[in-house]
């Protein structure tokens, strides 16, 4: 996996564990202590596409807003953004607590459907309902890193940390930004912190590493690469990240 890593840095997607060979609860009656067994499974091995068929049984049976929610967010999971939009359409314009949450959901399929767009515009509707939801500033903001509006990217993601949203995502992002603009020396002194603090997050690993070889320091790089596993083979990964032009690309989340 690790020696495509330039593929993967700032690229909005997700890795995938399709399969379990563990034996599986009884798919009988969909009683709720059969409902949650499955579900704890089934996310422990990410298992998106068991997950999926599971919600969609429950469904089938009775309308339940929390169920739709979990089936819409674990296609989009599984990649599949379009599912993902068709079965939260109906918990957009609710009137309930999931509202809001259903609406971020939204965003985060726009970004994956690379509709950055509409990602912006719902995104601003959020916010003019809850001017203080750290995820929406976030996620307008990796929209507008897509548009090439960096430094208005930047104010958003930089507001979101603010608002509390999870540091390591926020400070991910913002190395991000300033790799685009090149500004390896500002990434890494934004990421090397949290490396030694130890925080070894797979993505803060790979964009640390990445922001290292190009602002020349191979050495600290390929410890990096040792000590913690990213490849077998430390230098052929080093020479392709070399190779790597700018990436344009941020991570959803």
């Amino acid at each position: 996996m690790f020696s495509k890593f330039k593929n993967v840095l700032f690229c909005v997607s997700l890795l995938f564990l399709t399969g379990c060979s563990v034996l599986l609860p009884n798919k009988g009656e969909l009683t709720p202590e059969n409902i949650q067994s499955r579900e704890i499974l089934y996310e422990s091995t990410k298992n998106y596409s068991s997950l999926i068929s599971l919600y969609r049984d429950v469904l089938k049976d009775n309308e339940d807003p929390m169920v739709r929610y979990k089936l819409a967010n674990n296609y989009y999971l599984n990649g599949d953004s379009e599912s993902s939009l068709l079965y939260l359409e109906p918990l957009l314009n609710m009137n309930n607590p999931l509202t809001e949450k259903s609406k971020i959901l939204q965003v985060k399929n726009f970004i994956q459907l690379k509709k950055y767009n509409d990602a912006v515009s719902t995104s601003d509707s959020i916010l003019s309902t809850s001017p203080r939801n750290g995820e929406a500033y976030n996620l307008r903001g990796i929209a507008l890193a897509q548009l090439g509006r960096l430094k208005d990217a930047h104010t958003n993601i930089q507001k979101a940390r603010e608002l509390f949203i999870d540091d390591v995502t926020a400070i991910n992002n913002l190395s991000m930004l300033s790799v685009i603009n090149g500004d390896y020396h500002n990434a890494v002194s934004l990421l090397l912190p949290q490396y030694l603090n130890g925080i070894k997050e797979p993505r803060l690993l790979h964009n640390l590493v990445f922001a290292l070889i190009k602002y020349g320091d191979i050495d600290y790089a390929r410890n990096i690469i040792v000590k913690e596993s990213l490849n077998t083979s430390p230098d052929d990964l080093i020479e392709a990240l070399k190779k790597t032009e700018r990436l344009s690309k941020v991570v959803a989340k």
